[in-house]
């Protein structure tokens, strides 16, 4: 986004900030008046929440310690809530202590986007809020841009399924929609500039030793919070599905090959860099195996079907698996 784009969403954004500490209402206040940000303030969660209903605002920015709903529970109405899917777009800043990975952690299980630390540093609260007005403005078109492909193909029912555990899409959703999706990464439509498409599989290592220790809802707690970790780390323009019992899949349009195996590598990290948390208090270590392939998009290899690649990405997650797990392998179609 250009320079220009920027100042106009910086005068034509919204941002909403939320803490209990008048103080710190204060001095945030201060910073985003000097800044020329439009703002609004509250004291509570209920009030804050009945702002993001009403105004819909770009970035929320809330302190962990919020009167009546924490800025983690917060997150959550805003993240989770398929009632009210115009708040897709809004980008979530939680203030945490500077210390504390134990809430970053969290926070980033729950789908916060980005944290501050406090005390705050006004350069970085700068920073933080320049990126999520550029990530807002980007998931705004990229919202528009799907919307009028779903109304092309007539894909809107079939986008809306989603998995009742972790909400993000269904397998359903995979098989129905994607294929469709084929024709407009083949160069026929909206997507034709992205060059190069990327299917990812991702399999939990070892997951049923958990189940078969710790039960089902703990089982379903940890792939929870596996998904909402990786939907996280997806790009923006991923299409992000459960596609089994402990897998997942993730379809993404790039602009060159390199963003795939750093997509790839991104998901895996994710999960390893620390343990799971479930509500029981319990940490897993867990890790995941992916395998993938990424193909070149122009008329070569127009003939190639959706299955062919899920067929590919599969035995690549074989081999990821065979080989110990928490690795990543990735099959390049190559175009004749």
């Amino acid at each position: 986004m250009d320079f220009r784009r920027l100042k106009y969403y910086r005068h034509n954004s919204l941002i909403l900030f939320t803490s209990g500490d008048l103080y710190l209402i204060s001095m945030i206040a201060e910073i985003l008046t000097a800044e020329k940000y439009n703002f609004i303030t509250a004291s509570n969660g209920e009030t804050a929440w009945e702002i993001i209903l009403q105004k819909q605002p770009a970035i929320v920015l809330a302190d962990w310690t919020v009167p009546d709903i924490s800025g983690l529970s917060l997150c959550h109405r805003v993240k989770a809530s398929l009632e009210y899917p115009e708040l897709i777009s809004t980008y979530f800043i939680l203030i945490v202590e500077a210390l504390n990975e134990q809430q970053r952690q969290i926070g980033l299980d729950t789908g916060v986007d980005e944290f501050l630390s406090n005390p705050i540093d006004k350069s970085e609260l700068k920073t933080r809020l320049r990126t999520g007005l550029r990530i807002n403005a980007l998931m705004k078109s990229l919202t528009w841009t799907n919307q009028r492909l779903l109304a092309q193909n007539d894909l809107l029912d079939v986008l809306t399924l989603s998995d009742p555990l972790t909400k993000v899409l269904s397998a359903q959703a995979f098989a129905g929609v994607i294929p469709k999706i084929m024709q407009q990464f083949q160069g026929l439509g909206t997507y034709k500039s992205s060059g190069f498409l990327s299917v990812l599989l991702i399999d939990i290592d070892r997951f049923s030793q958990i189940t078969q220790s710790y039960g089902t809802i703990i089982g379903d707690e940890a792939i929870k919070a596996i998904a909402g970790r990786l939907t996280h780390s997806c790009s923006a323009n991923s299409l992000f599905y459960r596609y089994g019992l402990d897998e997942f899949a993730c379809v993404t349009p790039h602009f060159d090959a390199e963003n795939c195996e750093q997509l790839a590598n991104d998901l895996l990290a994710s999960i390893r860099s620390h343990p799971i948390a479930v509500s029981s208090g319990l940490l897993f270590p867990l890790t995941v195996s992916i395998g993938g392939v990424f193909t070149v998009l122009n008329s070569q290899n127009a003939d190639i079907s959706f299955g062919e690649l899920v067929s590919k990405s599969t035995r690549s997650l074989l081999q990821a698996q065979q080989s110990g797990g928490d690795r990543v392998y990735i099959e390049e179609i190559s175009t004749y």
